[in-house]
C-alpha cells in the first residue's frame, strides 16, 4: 500500500515550472474512501529545478496504514541530480539520498532503516543503474513535450535508490474530464498511458495489495491551467479496484485548446 501511495504521488509531480509558487493539492481516494492527502510544490529558477512532495495517509487509509512520507528532488543546470527522501510506516522510519554526479557513471546511495524489513527485494544489478533518472524526470520531460508536439511520448529508466525500472509513456489523445465536484481539474486534458517493466528493488512476498505488472493500469491526465502542462490526475488500475488522486486546489480554469 504504501509504494501504491508514491507511485500516485510521482505520477503528479510534473516539474513543469513553479506555478505561481503555489502548492499543488490532490487527494488520493480508492473508491469512495479516502486514502491520503499530497501537497506537490513545483520551483524551476532556470539553473536549478526542484519538486518537494509530501503524503499522508488519512481516513481509512491513516487507519489502515499509518503512513507519511518527503521526497525533494533537485536537478541543477550542470546535470546534477539529488533525491533526498523521509517516511515513517507504521513504527519504522526510513531515509535516503541519491546523488547522480555527471562526472560518475552511477549514482551513490546513502540509505538507512531504523527496523529491518520482514520481507525480501530482488535483486539490483550494479551495471543495470547505468544512466538512471529520478522518477520526476520523465513528467518533466513529456511536460516539455507537449508545450512543443502536443504529445506525450518517452522512454525511461528509473531508479529511486531501491527500485529500478523502466517506465514507457505512451500518448492517448485529448479527452474531456467530467466534473465530478466543485474542486476537482474539468475540461480538456491530455491523456497519457504508462507502463512499467520491474528490474530490480520490489518485494518478493506476495499478498493482498501485490500484484504482477501484467494485472495493473496507470494513466495520467495533464491539464494545462495558465499555459502550464499540470498533474491533474492520475489513475492505478488493480484487481482490487483503482486508485486515483485528484487536484483539488484548482484556481483557475484550463487554457482553451
Amino acid at each position: 500500500m504504501k509504494n501504491r501511495f508514491w507511485l500516485l504521488v510521482l505520477g503528479l509531480s510534473s516539474t513543469s515550472l513553479a506555478f505561481d509558487g503555489q502548492p499543488l493539492q490532490y487527494e488520493i481516494d480508492w473508491g469512495p474512501v479516502t486514502l491520503a492527502d499530497a501537497t506537490v510544490e513545483l520551483l524551476d529558477s532556470g539553473e536549478v529545478r526542484s519538486v518537494w512532495a509530501d503524503v499522508a495517509s488519512r481516513g481509512v487509509g491513516a487507519w489502515f496504514s499509518d503512513f507519511r512520507s518527503t521526497l525533494e528532488i533537485m536537478n541543477t543546470i550542470d546535470g546534477t541530480q539529488i533525491l533526498n527522501g523521509a517516511s515513517t510506516w507504521r513504527d519504522a522510519l526510513s531515509k535516503i539520498t541519491v546523488m547522480w554526479l555527471p562526472s560518475e557513471p552511477r549514482p551513490s546511495v546513502d540509505y538507512y532503516r531504523s527496523k529491518p524489513r520482514d520481507y525480501e527485494l530482488t535483486p539490483v544489478p550494479e551495471e543495470s543503474i547505468t544512466n538512471t533518472v529520478d522518477p520526476f524526470t520523465p513528467v518533466f520531460d513529456i511536460g516539455l513535450r507537449l508545450g512543443q508536439t502536443r504529445r506525450c511520448e518517452g522512454s525511461y529508466r528509473i531508479f529511486d535508490g531501491i527500485r529500478l525500472y523502466d517506465i514507457r509513456i505512451r500518448d492517448g489523445g485529448m479527452v474531456n474530464l467530467a466534473p465530478e465536484d466543485s474542486t476537482n481539474f474539468s475540461g480538456p486534458a491530455r491523456r497519457c498511458d504508462i507502463s512499467v517493466t520491474r528490474i530490480g528493488g520490489f518485494a518478493t512476498k506476495t499478498g493482498l495489495f501485490r500484484f504482477g505488472e501484467s494485472e495493473i493500469t496507470r494513466t495520467l491526465y495533464l491539464g494545462q491551467i495558465r499555459e502550464y502542462w499540470l498533474p491533474v490526475r492520475f489513475e492505478i488500475s488493480a484487481p482490487l479496484g483503482t486508485a486515483v488522486a485528484r487536484l483539488t486546489n484548482r484556481a483557475q480554469t484550463p487554457t482553451p485548446q
